[in-house]
This record gives structure tokens, sequence and C-alpha cells, in this order.
């Protein structure tokens, strides 16, 4: 029940705005659905989530994780900017990003869901920050970048606990590694085949999937290499 009504008053307090054209079935719908368990003054101040594609090209002024993310094709998934003079704070949601690795049948499921919810509940814990100063706990360190970031996380992880209190996003976590671990499997097979581009892909997929596969990062450098050879 207490889900159901911060659905309401999230829903009536931020809006939804699809800026990428053609969305994948249910993009919205996910959405919504992250911010049922999002405490609506958390969000508070948020003037709307944004729904692009991917993330601009980077240009000369831009960070340099910026650059490297459009120069190597890597994901963000999104992204927070803070109150401007003329504009409020907003949260950008990149969906190619956010759907990378997931296949059609996975698109209305909690394998989704949760990835929809860990990016937006990230996000939330930036804009905390930036509303208040912390995160979850007064007096928490946030400067350098890095600190934050760590904040952030942990901001996203509480959401995530709350959300694992049922089974079926439990079942969702599941699936969604088992998934990664079909594309790190695909990816093996793309090597061996000489294919050094898509298994690079596939590696990709697989530790955008799931972070605890560290060694997908390391094949995917190396089949990176692997094709940049093969090319030459």
């Amino acid at each position: 029940m207490g889900a159901l009504c911060s659905e309401r008053t999230a829903y009536a307090a931020v809006k939804i705005q699809n800026a990428c054209g053609k969305l994948p079935l249910g993009a919205i719908w996910q959405v919504r659905r992250c911010l049922s368990w999002i405490d609506p003054a958390d969000i508070a101040g948020v003037g709307f989530i944004e729904l692009q594609n991917r993330i601009p090209e980077a240009t000369a002024e831009a960070p340099d994780w910026h650059k490297d993310a459009t120069a190597e094709d890597l994901s963000v998934n999104g992204l927070y900017n803070r109150q401007e003079v003329n504009s409020p704070a907003k949260i950008t949601l990149f969906i190619r990003d956010l759907y990378r690795g997931m296949p059609v049948i996975y698109w209305l499921t909690p394998a989704l869901t949760m990835r929809v919810a860990r990016t937006l509940a990230h996000e939330v814990g930036h804009h905390l920050i930036a509303k208040r100063g912390y995160a979850i706990t007064p007096g928490e360190k946030v400067q350098p970048f890095e600190y934050g970031e760590e904040m952030a996380n942990r901001y996203s992880f509480s959401v995530i606990k709350r959300m694992t209190t049922r089974w079926y996003y439990r079942l969702g976590i599941w699936a969604t590694k088992t998934l990664a671990g079909w594309h790190f499997g695909q990816a093996t097979v793309d090597w061996k085949a000489g294919n050094y581009e898509r298994a690079a892909e596939s590696w990709y997929r697989s530790f955008h999937l799931d972070p605890d596969l560290h060694d997908a990062v390391h094949w995917y450098k190396r089949a990176k290499e692997a094709a940049t050879r093969q090319k030459d």
C-alpha cells in the first residue's frame, strides 16, 4: 500500500518527457514503476525526467569521461543536471544504453525494471546531494567526485534493497545475471571464430548487465585490441 501511495504522489510531482523518438515498448511504464519505489520527498525539485536515445557526442569542452564514452561507444545510462537560473533540475535516462543487451522479451519484465531503477535512484541520489548536501546521512563526504558517486550508489542500493523484498524483483536480478552469462558465452564463441568486434560487444554487454563479471572487462579489452589489429 505504501508503494502505491508513493506511486501516485511521484507521478503527480515528476513529468516524463520523451525526447528520443520511438520508445521501446513499455519504457515510460518502466520508469513510472521505478518511481513508485522512490520517496516523493527525495525527488521533489526535479522538474522532469527526460528520455533520450543516447548521450550526445562530446564537444571539445566536454569532460574526459564524456569524450571517452562517445569515442569508445561506452554506455552512459543516465545523468543529473542541477537546477539553473532558467531551468529546473532534471534527470536524463539514455534508453539505448539502459536497454543495451536486453532482448525484446525482457522489456516488460522486472529484469529491465531493476536496470532502470538502479540508474534512476542513482541520479536521485545526486539530486539529494545537490539539494541538501548529502544522499542518506548528514555529514557524508561528497567531494571529490568519486565520493559523490559512492554516496549516490549507496542511495541506489537502499532503493534496490526495498524493491527486492518482492520476489519478482529478486527474480529480475537473477534473470539479468543469467542473461549476462549468456552474452559472455556468446562472446567466447565469436572470439574463437575470429569475429573480434562482435566478441568485444558481447563481453561489454555481459559486464554492462552484471558488473560482478570482472573477467568480461579483461576479455572485452583483448577483443577490442584484436579487432583493431584485424582491421590494420
